[in-house]
């Protein structure tokens, strides 16, 4: 991964190549962003332009050995550890999944942990990492650099780290091996031990900007018109991966469905809420999540609208105008509870929920904060 095919953080790259440039290199690392903000790729870069044996002014030269076989994720000084689903008969170890690890990376770099588990087809287990994975680390930090300089360990997630393995981790954070260099990658560092945050620096990522996400989906979709794709930078709030979920799977599909279930809600059509359920049902898991942060991102327009905020609304078309009307129903009571809802839907939807069931229990928490 070079710095210039990740997408953004202009100011932060600069200041990565340059602490490396001048010999600051920490030994331990925090990179800290939200989901699809970009800060697996931005580890990925900093890794490759450390170990880059022929290095530019602003990247890695793509060419040396190094830069090749980081290009496949496969160079010996680079050791990656991520969550695994502990499934019967087979290892606890990262080495068993690394090859799946490396494939899914390189189909999307911005990879976050639903995608990660449908790759491994875990049996929908939750991922993590154990003592066997902590061991792991350890017999990597003992070998030699393959090339005599750094050896990177690359940590993502380690917020799914074990209390176990958590705590062999602290040590060897704490008694550093010379040259040795840990990269955590992290969504949710409040998750992690205090006494791990406080042996690692922090690189704080910030979300995207609309503009950079619309570049970014009319390089991957050439069919997106301009306009199209700054509409979805907008609605995605700085989240690339949920970007390029919108552009592919159509937001127009979002809309007609949301705003249907909204008005049979508010007329308190159950028959009508009931068929509705049966397509939300059907659909999959991710479009069920989707569809679920697309009605969040509807709802706080309409909450702005209500507040007479009109100018922050970002919208257009048969969404604003649906947003304009739907706004008269909000009112101190219900507009946090409908927030609630969506927000307690999409975890249930994540953990495995009947979605039919669940589909008609906030249809009629829905009608009643509607109507009530």
């Amino acid at each position: 991964m070079l710095f210039s095919k990740v997408i953004g953080h202009a100011a932060l790259k600069a200041k990565l190549i340059g602490n490396i440039r001048e010999g600051r290199v920490p030994h331990a690392q925090l990179f800290v962003g939200p989901r699809g903000s970009g800060n697996l790729p931005l580890a990925l870069a900093y890794a490759q332009y450390l170990l880059c044996e022929q290095r530019g002014l602003a990247d890695a030269c793509g060419a040396c050995p190094s830069c090749q076989q980081m290009a496949k994720l496969a160079h010996p000084d680079l050791h990656l550890f991520f969550p695994i689903a502990f499934l019967d008969k087979k290892p606890h170890t990262c080495d068993y999944f690394t090859a799946n690890w490396r494939e899914a990376l390189q189909a999307e770099p911005y990879i976050d942990i639903d995608r990660w588990r449908d790759r491994l087809d875990s049996e929908n287990k939750q991922l993590r990492m154990g003592v066997e994975i902590a061991a792991e680390i350890q017999q990597k930090l003992a070998l030699r650099s393959f090339r005599g300089g750094h050896k990177v360990i690359l940590v993502w997630l380690p917020e799914l780290v074990d209390h176990q393995a958590a705590n062999k981790l602290l040590k060897v954070l704490e008694e550093p091996e010379p040259n040795t260099l840990f990269l955590l990658v992290s969504t949710e560092p409040e998750q992690l031990m205090a006494t791990i945050l406080s042996r690692a620096q922090l690189v704080k990522i910030n979300a995207l900007e609309p503009t950079e996400i619309a570049d970014a989906l009319r390089e991957r979709f050439p069919e997106l018109i301009a306009d199209e794709a700054l509409a979805i930078g907008n609605r995605s709030e700085g989240d690339l991966l949920e970007a390029v979920d919108m552009a592919e799977k159509g937001e127009a599909e979002h809309f007609v469905f949301f705003r249907d279930w909204l008005r049979a809600c508010y007329k308190r059509e159950v028959a009508n809420a009931a068929e509705l359920g049966e397509g939300f049902a059907k659909a999959g898991r991710e479009w069920q999540k989707a569809l679920m942060r697309y009605g969040l991102f509807i709802m706080r327009q309409c909450a702005l609208q209500w507040m007479k905020a009109a100018p922050l609304v970002r919208v257009t078309g048969q969404e604003l105008e649906f947003v304009g009307r739907f706004s008269t129903l909000l009112n101190e009571r219900n507009a946090e509870g409908i927030r609630r809802e969506l927000e307690t839907a999409h975890t249930h939807i994540e953990r495995n929920a009947n979605p039919k069931v669940l589909f008609m229990d906030v249809s009629y928490r829905m009608m009643t904060m509607l109507k009530g």
